[in-house]
């Protein structure tokens, strides 16, 4: 047939294709049961892709094969053992697999292997012990280990409803354990179908080929997915146990004991009074002094444990958090906005900017001393710059190094994928600047 030769090729970069895909994700399969022997599939893949591109290449040069007989069956044999030894040994784990499939994966590759060199050692012509090796190769290993592989795949996704595994993976495996069914059987079939002169046989490989790509493919992708999701979800849970550890330690060893000093006072306070009315007006008025900063901290920490981050865009969300830090620090605050916004963020983006900010503002009012600060926000062409400059009285490098808030706006940073400048002397007021691409 005229296409022949095209179609041909065409099922030889299928599967030549669907090797590369199974050996570039094999190391990022190890939740899958089935998908731990690819390597196997992939040895399948590039032995089927040989065979089909010198079946595709000869007629096209004019010789009537590139292969001696011997290497195209020898090809064929180590492709079909492989895809037996993926059927037997993938649809179980190790731990629940019966010996016989053990044995199913080396027995009946090494019975084709004593065979060929039996009838060769025997004199039986090249050739025919060749086609004769080929066609046993098929209907012996390569169409019981594609159906095996098939009921492989189907296992798989009837076990996707464990908790380890997403649901959504059930179709693609399904897919995959089809095609994989649906080719053993073609390949076990090839002789009978060109006997037939079936024209489009060809074309069936190279389906079954993407078909099985495409299912391996979007399985390993959904797991991925679902261990980064869960990898983001641990991140976020350490983030808020860090805040809420530093916020628990800085409660007892800041305002509790603020509040246990002020009882201490006033009980001396008490027992003042008789003697000396004066002295006491004097402590009196230290304790005063004392409990005021406490309500002072109190606010910068109800600031900070404000759970209710505003659900605004960029602008409106910095104006409420700079009114609300304003309102309980009594400090200055400028907020500067440059460009449009011209690649919104999402929510959660949103979220990880805004506490960036509350915990920057956090530290202001916590060690800066300042009498002001400014927020600057640009929306550069390429990244987002955010700026928030204070007039206190800076940090050491030791303190930028080392800062328990600062190591929370590093990480805040890096779950953005941006990066962190901080810019500081003594005496020179704190300068963090973050930057987060589009």
């Amino acid at each position: 047939m005229q296409w022949e030769p095209l179609l041909k090729f065409v099922h030889g970069t299928a599967f030549f294709y669907l090797s590369v895909v199974l050996w570039v994700l094999s190391p990022r399969t190890v939740r899958l049961e089935i998908a731990r022997r690819l390597p196997l599939l992939a040895v399948f893949g590039v032995a089927e892709a040989l065979l089909a591109w010198e079946g595709a290449l000869a007629p096209a040069i004019g010789v009537p094969a590139l292969l001696p007989p011997l290497v195209r069956a020898l090809v064929a044999g180590i492709g079909c053992g492989a895809l037996l030894a993926f059927g037997a040994l993938s649809p179980l784990p190790e731990e629940r697999q019966p010996a016989w499939r053990r044995y199913l994966a080396t027995l009946i590759p090494l019975v084709w292997t004593l065979g060929m060199i039996g009838f060769l050692a025997e004199g039986f012509p090249v050739e025919k012990v060749a086609a004769r090796a080929e066609i046993a190769a098929r209907i012996g290993m390569a169409m019981p280990g594609g159906v095996l592989a098939g009921l492989g795949f189907r296992e798989q996704a009837l076990r996707s409803s464990e908790p380890r595994l997403p649901a959504s993976v059930r179709m693609p495996l399904q897919v995959a354990g089809g095609c994989l069914a649906g080719l053993g059987l073609l390949l076990g079939l090839q002789m009978l179908a060109e006997m037939l002169g079936f024209p489009f046989l060809p074309v069936f490989y190279a389906l079954s080929g993407l078909g099985i790509t495409w299912g391996m493919v979007r399985t390993v992708n959904l797991v991925q997915l679902e261990i980064e999701r869960w990898i983001e979800g641990v991140e976020q849970t350490q983030a808020l146990m860090a805040d809420r550890e530093r916020i628990s330690r800085e409660l007892h060893d800041g305002i509790i004991q603020s509040i246990y000093a002020a009882g201490l006072m006033l009980e001396g306070v008490m027992q003042t009074i008789p003697e000396d009315p004066a002295a006491a007006q004097v402590q009196l008025s230290h304790v005063m002094r004392s409990l005021n900063q406490t309500i002072q901290d109190i606010r910068r920490y109800i600031f900070n444990l404000r759970g209710d981050l505003p659900e605004a865009d960029l602008r409106e969300g910095l104006e409420a958090l700079l009114q609300d830090f304003r309102v309980n620090t009594l400090l200055e605050t400028r907020l500067v906005i440059e460009g449009e916004e011209a690649h919104p963020l999402g929510a959660e983006e949103r979220g990880h900017i805004f506490q960036i900010v509350r915990e920057a503002l956090s530290n202001v009012a916590r060690h800066a001393q300042a009498r002001s600060v400014e927020v600057r926000l640009l929306f550069g062409e390429d990244a987002l710059r955010l700026c928030i400059a204070d007039d206190g009285i800076g940090l050491s490098t030791t303190a930028v190094r080392g800062g328990q808030g600062l190591r929370n706006i590093r990480e805040r940073a890096r779950l953005l994928g941006g990066t962190l400048d901080i810019d500081s002397a003594p005496g020179k007021g704190v300068t963090v600047t973050l930057t987060v691409p589009y």
